[in-house]
This record gives structure tokens, C-alpha cells and sequence, in this order.
């Protein structure tokens, strides 16, 4: 006996996935987040890119007023664990912890 399964539809989200990229303050690499970057739009994702070298504030700031689901970062550098926690913090005293 054999049996026979249908192949299931590629999912696709009800809403529009929106994600912002970008690199670490102080790190001038961006080859890693342009690859993630373009993994990210091949999976149907919408991304605000901001580039390379950016602050906590200006990448917390573009999620809030793009009502991001995400955020992608790159870090070449040391500290990113405290930039990283920096941007948890930030984004919980602003309200949007579910980012």
C-alpha cells in the first residue's frame, strides 16, 4: 500500500514581516548584515536597513517609528554583549519590548 501526502503551501504571514539591520557602532563591516540582510528580504521579510556604524538609540528609534517585528545586528567588535543588553533595556523603557 502506499501512500501519498500533498505538499503543504509555503507559509506566508498574514501581516507584512517588517525587520530592521543594521551594524554595530563602531564597526565599519557590513558584509555579514548585507548577507543576513538578503537572506532576510529572500524570505519574504520587509528590512530597514540602516548600515553600517550605527548607535543603539538611532536603530531602537527606526523600530519604534517603523512598528518593526525585528531587529538584526552585526558586531565585529568587542562589547557587543553590553550593546546588545543596552538595546534590550532601551527598547523595554520605551515600550516595546515585544521587538
Amino acid at each position: 500500500m502506499s501512500v501519498t501526502f500533498a505538499q503543504p503551501a509555503p507559509y506566508k504571514p498574514t501581516n507584512q514581516i517588517r525587520i530592521v539591520t543594521a551594524a554595530a557602532l563602531f564597526d565599519g563591516h557590513d558584509a555579514a548584515i548585507n548577507i543576513m540582510r538578503r537572506i532576510i528580504q529572500s524570505s519574504g521579510a520587509e528590512v530597514i536597513h540602516l548600515g553600517h556604524n550605527r548607535a543603539v538609540k538611532e536603530i531602537v528609534d527606526c523600530a519604534i517609528q517603523e512598528d518593526a517585528q525585528a531587529i538584526a545586528i552585526t558586531s565585529y567588535q568587542g562589547g557587543h554583549v553590553e550593546y546588545f543588553k543596552y538595546m534590550r533595556d532601551l527598547l523595554v523603557e520605551r515600550g516595546a519590548g515585544h521587538i
